[in-house]
């Protein structure tokens, strides 16, 4: 992994240990997206879904910060999807997540695309900041949702 660590957090594969805390951070900071907002499935599915889909075909990342797991990052490679990008909701705007998008980067250098709720504003703003553009919305399939596509293309491969 070729990622420069900041000089608060670093970036390390994902070890089985790290569950737990991975889990947590993606609950909370999904719900931290709009005050009441509540996701129709509960934290056992998500940990169903992490342990029989995520884990076993994704590559993961996860960010440490003062020994502590505060983000994590997943990706579908071969179809070249960001599935998952979280950061703890009291870590956030403290570059964490730009690591967390570099390493995506890196391991998918000829682009990939993500999802994110529509009202999902701050991350939304982010992504647009980082070079990221704004595709197609639809509903998603699990929580009833309306998603938006974001799509990275390197700059060397953006029309001109």
């Amino acid at each position: 992994m070729k990622i420069e660590p900041n000089r608060k957090s670093r970036l390390r594969p994902y070890r089985d240990g790290d569950e737990a805390a991975a889990l947590a951070i993606w609950w909370d900071s999904w719900h931290s997206i709009r005050p009441g907002l509540r996701h129709p499935r509960p934290l056992a599915d998500w940990r169903a879904r992490w342990v029989g889909e995520i884990v076993p075909a994704q590559a993961i990342v996860v960010a440490e910060g003062g020994g502590v797991v505060v983000g994590f990052a997943a990706a579908h490679l071969q179809a070249r999807e960001l599935t998952q990008i979280f950061v703890t909701p009291g870590r956030k705007r403290q570059g964490i997540g730009r690591l967390l998008l570099a390493w995506a980067q890196e391991q998918m250098p000829a682009g990939f695309s993500l999802h994110t709720l529509v009202e999902n504003v701050s991350s939304r703003a982010f992504y647009r900041r980082r070079g990221l553009v704004e595709g197609d919305t639809r509903t998603n399939p699990v929580n009833g949702l309306p998603i938006v596509e974001y799509h990275w293309t390197p700059p060397a491969n953006r029309p001109t």
